[in-house]
């Protein structure tokens, strides 16, 4: 009883937060699991599509696909260079990738991960367009699997994205994320003080103007926002991005600081001032270390709202290497109406680290700051 009493608090407390955490996460797991799963797998819709399967739910065999000879192939004399037994790898995820068969002088490649299970039609012997040759079977990784549970995990869907300039579209989403919170926060912070501690005429209404200025939706501002990029020869390149993301970060953070900067009592700037405090060393050297939480919470703003942008980065770039990650994604893992879901996910699971660490890194400082405050 003793035990029960003290963990009743605690098992009452996850009870409650149980469903929410379910809703909130589920999202998250079903990209998970997408990413992990085969293609067959994937697919299958016999199959439970919250857990791993490793065979198929009609034939009740282990998941394979067939090798067919392309429709536009020509008759020929089938020339195998592998074996049956022999991985294979699909062939969009390798830069050179090896032929798995030669039909007369035309190459045939492996369409996904796996290993040759059977031949159908041996070496010497004619294929003709839209033959089934032989079958690959898929392959989960061996540290991925488990047998008991039935689970057939694959690696492929992040192999594939190091075949694409992936990594390359992280790279321009995070510089331009670090600029724009670095020109966000220089900018913020004396207009966010400036407004909350000054008084001139328009203090408030320029607060306001700067506030509405942020609801302005993009899909208005484009248009203009390409004829000034334009006119400064920088389209195609990320600097369109970094000059063009601060107009929408800036009045966001800017407003957002002015209420941290009210939060601080005033008798701490003026006693700064009483000692011989100019009143930039008062800002530098009091105030910012009192809403430090307020200027991290900003910059995370401006990181995510950057990070995530769409409409500007599709506008402004238009090469493939020099997107961002929404763009690239979005472009690339969708072609017309078929949606590559494994690669989907994988990208969306690999591009949301970034943030991910981003919120983790600063949340003990904004808790930190928030409790300990100005008082202290």
């Amino acid at each position: 009883m003793t035990l029960w009493r003290r963990l009743k608090p605690h098992v009452a407390s996850w009870a409650g937060l149980t469903p929410f955490l379910a809703f909130a996460l589920f999202p998250f797991y079903w990209a998970v699991i997408t990413s992990f799963k085969a293609d067959a797998n994937l697919y299958d819709l016999r199959r439970q599509p919250f857990w791993f399967s490793k065979t198929d739910g009609q034939s009740g065999q282990p998941y394979h696909k067939d090798i067919i000879v392309p429709a536009s192939f020509r008759d020929g004399p089938v020339q195998w260079r592998i074996a049956v037994g022999a991985h294979t790898t699909r062939s969009d995820s390798e830069q050179s990738p090896a032929p798995i068969a030669i039909i007369g002088d035309q190459t045939v490649y492996s369409p996904v991960d796996g290993a040759l299970a059977r031949i159908d039609i041996p070496t010497g012997q004619v294929g003709h367009p839209n033959d089934v040759i032989g079958s690959i079977q898929v392959v989960p990784d061996s540290w991925l699997c488990d047998s008991f549970l039935s689970l057939c995990t694959t690696l492929t869907h992040y192999r594939f994205l190091a075949s694409t300039p992936f990594y390359g579209w992280m790279r321009n989403s995070l510089v331009a994320g670090a600029f724009v919170v670095l020109i966000t926060i220089l900018i913020s912070v004396p207009a966010a003080y400036a407004l909350a501690r000054l008084r001139f005429r328009g203090n408030r209404a320029l607060g306001i103007g700067i506030f509405l200025t942020y609801l302005i939706p993009p899909t208005i501002l484009f248009i203009p926002f390409s004829q000034f990029v334009g006119s400064l020869h920088i389209a195609d390149k990320i600097w369109s991005l970094i000059l063009s993301y601060p107009t929408f970060t800036i009045p966001f953070c800017t407003w957002l600081l002015m209420g941290f900067f009210r939060s601080v009592p005033k008798e701490i700037e003026e006693r700064a001032l009483l000692d011989g405090a100019t009143r930039l060393q008062m800002l530098r050297l009091v105030v910012i270390p009192v809403v430090l939480p307020g200027i991290l919470t900003a910059a995370i703003f401006a990181f995510t709202l950057s990070f995530q942008e769409y409409v500007y980065a599709l506008t402004f770039i238009s090469s493939t290497v020099n997107r961002t990650l929404p763009v690239g994604i979005s472009v690339e893992m969708v072609r017309g109406d078929v949606y590559f879901w494994g690669p989907l996910m994988a990208s969306a699971i690999i591009g949301s680290i970034p943030v991910v660490i981003v919120y983790a890194l600063s949340l003990d400082w904004f808790i930190s700051g928030m409790t300990t405050g100005a008082v202290k």
